[in-house]
């Protein structure tokens, strides 16, 4: 690709970004790829031996997670966006399981994160087709533009959020978009962005693996959880930055994480 190409596509990424709050579908995973890291995926919850519907921290505790967020293909579009030098603030799954009534209320990730105020980007990559039909992210293009707005804590039954907010503004069926995206793509989504999802109504799964990017300019108080390195050779003295998982028994992989969470 020539210098002209690889510019006009990094500009065309940025500024859709800038203006929609997110940019989708971009491919990141050959067909083996993401295969081989929902094969990952489904040996935890066979030996869970349960559904899991939401899984916090992976990249933190699972070396394949770990893979899956640093992959090349995903740095690169974020780089678009955040510059070179890139951590890891946080990673999670969500799981829909078919026919399942669990969904995401509306809401901005920014409410009780802050991440509005440090260069951030939130990408979701699909492990399984997300379709409108098996609950796909929608979202409210442009929102983030609105800064943060007042939300509440309703804690509706299946609301897949961890504290059950939801945001206190109307939000129009008719203003929102699907994003739909085949196994291997991602979103890259604003983290001040207006969304969430409904219901899987379909005889699929829906998996999405959701990762908070932030840059070494953070400076939001304490952390909650350590950062990992992502690409770059920045000066992050100032942040507590875990290694890289290692290798271990998946037994052993699966206690550290549900210790830790």
């Amino acid at each position: 690709m020539d210098m002209t190409m690889s510019t006009a596509i990094e500009e065309s990424l940025s500024t859709q970004f800038q203006r929609d709050g997110i940019v989708f579908p971009v491919p990141v995973l050959s067909p083996e790829e993401t295969a081989s890291y929902y094969a990952s995926f489904s040996e935890v919850e066979d030996i869970l031996g349960e559904p899991v519907k939401r899984m916090g921290a992976p990249a933190l505790h699972f070396p394949w997670a770990y893979r899956l967020a640093t992959e090349e293909t995903v740095l690169d579009a974020v780089e678009q966006i955040l510059g070179p030098d890139i951590l890891i603030s946080g990673s999670l799954v969500f799981c829909k399981y078919p026919h399942d009534p669990a969904f995401v209320a509306w809401h901005q990730d920014t409410f009780y994160s802050n991440l509005h105020l440090t260069p951030s980007v939130s990408a979701w990559i699909a492990l399984l087709d997300s379709t409108p039909e098996n609950g796909c992210m929608r979202v409210v293009p442009g929102s983030h533009a609105r800064g943060v707005l007042p939300h509440q804590e309703l804690n509706t039954p299946d609301n897949l959020l961890r504290r059950g907010e939801e945001i206190l503004v109307r939000v129009e069926d008719s203003e929102a978009i699907d994003v739909t995206l085949r196994a291997g793509e991602m979103s890259l989504h604003h983290n001040s962005i207006i969304h969430g999802s409904r219901p899987n109504d379909s005889d699929y799964k829906r998996i999405g693996f959701i990762v908070r990017f932030v840059t070494p300019a953070y400076d939001l108080g304490p952390q909650t959880a350590p950062f990992l390195l992502a690409r770059g050779n920045a000066d992050c003295d100032h942040l507590q930055i875990a290694p890289p998982p290692q290798e271990r028994s998946l037994h052993e992989m699966i206690a550290s994480w549900k210790t830790a969470t």
